[in-house]
Protein backbone atom coordinates (compact mmCIF):
# COMPACT_ATOMS: atom_id res chain seq x y z
CA UNK A 1 0.00 0.00 0.00
CA UNK A 2 1.53 3.36 -1.08
CA UNK A 3 0.29 6.72 0.42
CA UNK A 4 -0.18 9.22 -1.82
CA UNK A 5 -0.64 13.25 -1.51
CA UNK A 6 -4.22 14.30 -4.61
CA UNK A 7 -3.23 16.67 -6.83
CA UNK A 8 -5.82 16.95 -9.32
CA UNK A 9 -7.87 14.66 -11.57
CA UNK A 10 -6.71 14.41 -14.75
CA UNK A 11 -10.00 12.14 -15.98
CA UNK A 12 -12.78 10.73 -13.93
CA UNK A 13 -9.88 7.74 -13.87
CA UNK A 14 -6.59 8.96 -13.62
CA UNK A 15 -5.07 11.00 -10.75
CA UNK A 16 -2.27 13.38 -10.71
CA UNK A 17 -0.82 12.29 -7.22
CA UNK A 18 2.41 12.90 -5.34
CA UNK A 19 3.79 10.15 -4.09
CA UNK A 20 6.40 10.14 -0.76
CA UNK A 21 9.99 9.77 -2.49
CA UNK A 22 11.29 6.85 -0.22
CA UNK A 23 8.05 5.03 -1.36
CA UNK A 24 8.46 5.89 -5.23
CA UNK A 25 11.82 4.03 -5.41
CA UNK A 26 13.14 6.68 -7.93
CA UNK A 27 15.32 8.98 -5.79
CA UNK A 28 17.16 10.33 -9.19
CA UNK A 29 13.29 11.55 -10.38
CA UNK A 30 12.48 15.48 -9.84
CA UNK A 31 10.91 16.13 -6.79
CA UNK A 32 12.49 13.34 -4.74
CA UNK A 33 14.32 16.37 -2.80
CA UNK A 34 11.10 17.80 -1.87
CA UNK A 35 9.75 14.42 -0.51
CA UNK A 36 7.39 14.22 -2.86
CA UNK A 37 7.75 12.52 -6.53
CA UNK A 38 4.68 13.29 -8.83
CA UNK A 39 2.92 10.01 -10.42
CA UNK A 40 -0.14 9.19 -12.22
CA UNK A 41 -2.44 6.74 -10.63
CA UNK A 42 -4.78 4.72 -13.44
CA UNK A 43 -7.65 3.31 -11.17
CA UNK A 44 -7.86 0.04 -11.96
CA UNK A 45 -10.61 -1.82 -12.88
CA UNK A 46 -12.81 1.01 -14.29
CA UNK A 47 -12.96 3.19 -17.14
CA UNK A 48 -14.58 6.84 -17.01
CA UNK A 49 -16.11 8.96 -19.82
CA UNK A 50 -13.11 11.26 -21.51
CA UNK A 51 -13.18 14.62 -21.43
CA UNK A 52 -15.46 15.88 -24.16
CA UNK A 53 -17.70 12.72 -23.75
CA UNK A 54 -20.98 12.97 -22.09
CA UNK A 55 -20.89 12.31 -18.75
CA UNK A 56 -16.82 13.33 -19.21
CA UNK A 57 -16.61 16.29 -16.77
CA UNK A 58 -18.99 15.03 -14.47
CA UNK A 59 -16.43 12.30 -14.17
CA UNK A 60 -13.39 14.13 -13.31
CA UNK A 61 -14.91 16.52 -10.76
CA UNK A 62 -16.36 13.52 -8.90
CA UNK A 63 -12.78 12.14 -8.71
CA UNK A 64 -11.44 15.53 -7.73
CA UNK A 65 -14.65 16.10 -4.96
CA UNK A 66 -14.28 12.27 -3.88
CA UNK A 67 -10.04 12.86 -3.20
CA UNK A 68 -9.69 15.91 -2.15
CA UNK A 69 -7.89 17.17 1.27
CA UNK A 70 -7.85 13.03 1.94
CA UNK A 71 -5.28 11.06 2.50
CA UNK A 72 -4.88 8.14 -0.64
CA UNK A 73 -3.79 4.83 -0.20
CA UNK A 74 -2.90 3.33 -3.44
CA UNK A 75 -2.86 -0.39 -4.18
CA UNK A 76 -0.90 -1.28 -6.90
CA UNK A 77 -1.19 -3.66 -9.29
CA UNK A 78 1.56 -2.11 -11.99
CA UNK A 79 3.44 0.32 -12.98
CA UNK A 80 5.03 1.90 -15.95
CA UNK A 81 7.10 4.61 -16.98
CA UNK A 82 7.16 8.17 -15.91
CA UNK A 83 5.33 7.28 -12.77
CA UNK A 84 2.38 5.38 -14.28
CA UNK A 85 0.69 3.19 -11.69
CA UNK A 86 -2.74 1.15 -12.53
CA UNK A 87 -4.10 0.41 -8.89
CA UNK A 88 -6.95 1.13 -6.76
CA UNK A 89 -7.24 3.76 -4.41
CA UNK A 90 -8.87 4.77 -1.26
CA UNK A 91 -9.71 7.80 -0.01
CA UNK A 92 -9.65 8.46 3.47
CA UNK A 93 -10.39 11.11 6.06
CA UNK A 94 -7.88 12.91 7.77
CA UNK A 95 -10.38 13.51 10.67
CA UNK A 96 -12.67 10.83 10.69
CA UNK A 97 -12.47 7.30 9.60
CA UNK A 98 -14.26 7.40 6.36
CA UNK A 99 -12.80 5.86 3.28
CA UNK A 100 -14.32 5.40 0.19
CA UNK A 101 -12.81 3.12 -2.62
CA UNK A 102 -12.63 6.13 -5.70
CA UNK A 103 -13.27 3.68 -8.51
CA UNK A 104 -15.98 2.03 -6.81
CA UNK A 105 -17.49 5.12 -5.74
CA UNK A 106 -17.41 6.41 -9.44
CA UNK A 107 -19.52 3.63 -11.11
CA UNK A 108 -21.90 3.50 -8.18
CA UNK A 109 -22.82 7.60 -9.21
CA UNK A 110 -23.08 6.01 -12.25
CA UNK A 111 -20.12 7.62 -13.90
CA UNK A 112 -17.64 5.44 -15.04
CA UNK A 113 -17.65 1.33 -16.53
CA UNK A 114 -16.13 -1.65 -15.15
CA UNK A 115 -13.25 -1.93 -17.55
CA UNK A 116 -14.56 -4.63 -19.95
CA UNK A 117 -11.20 -4.89 -21.86
CA UNK A 118 -8.93 -6.29 -18.75
CA UNK A 119 -10.11 -8.56 -15.54
CA UNK A 120 -12.03 -7.02 -13.36
CA UNK A 121 -14.14 -7.75 -10.64
CA UNK A 122 -17.33 -9.11 -9.71
CA UNK A 123 -18.20 -6.53 -7.43
CA UNK A 124 -17.50 -3.96 -9.67
CA UNK A 125 -19.76 -5.40 -12.47
CA UNK A 126 -22.27 -5.88 -9.81
CA UNK A 127 -22.42 -2.05 -8.84
CA UNK A 128 -22.30 -1.09 -12.22
CA UNK A 129 -25.66 -3.40 -12.87
CA UNK A 130 -26.72 -1.49 -9.94
CA UNK A 131 -26.30 2.06 -11.42
CA UNK A 132 -27.66 0.72 -14.75
CA UNK A 133 -30.79 -0.29 -13.08
CA UNK A 134 -31.16 2.89 -11.12
CA UNK A 135 -30.25 4.92 -14.65
CA UNK A 136 -27.85 7.19 -12.69
CA UNK A 137 -25.02 9.31 -14.42
CA UNK A 138 -24.44 8.69 -17.54
CA UNK A 139 -26.76 4.90 -17.84
CA UNK A 140 -29.66 8.32 -18.13
CA UNK A 141 -28.40 7.57 -21.84
CA UNK A 142 -30.13 5.65 -24.08
CA UNK A 143 -26.45 4.15 -25.40
CA UNK A 144 -24.06 5.41 -23.97
CA UNK A 145 -20.41 5.19 -25.61
CA UNK A 146 -17.61 3.74 -23.67
CA UNK A 147 -14.58 5.60 -24.24
CA UNK A 148 -12.71 2.31 -25.71
CA UNK A 149 -15.15 2.38 -27.98
CA UNK A 150 -14.50 5.28 -29.36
Amino acid sequence: MIEARFGWALSGDALRVGLSASESHAPERSGAALGRVPAVVYLWGIQAPRPGQPFGAAATEAAGRICKGKRLRVAARSAGPEGRIAGSVVAEGKETSERQDVGRALIRLGLAWQDQRRPSSAQLRSLEQEARREEVGLWQQEAPTPPWAR
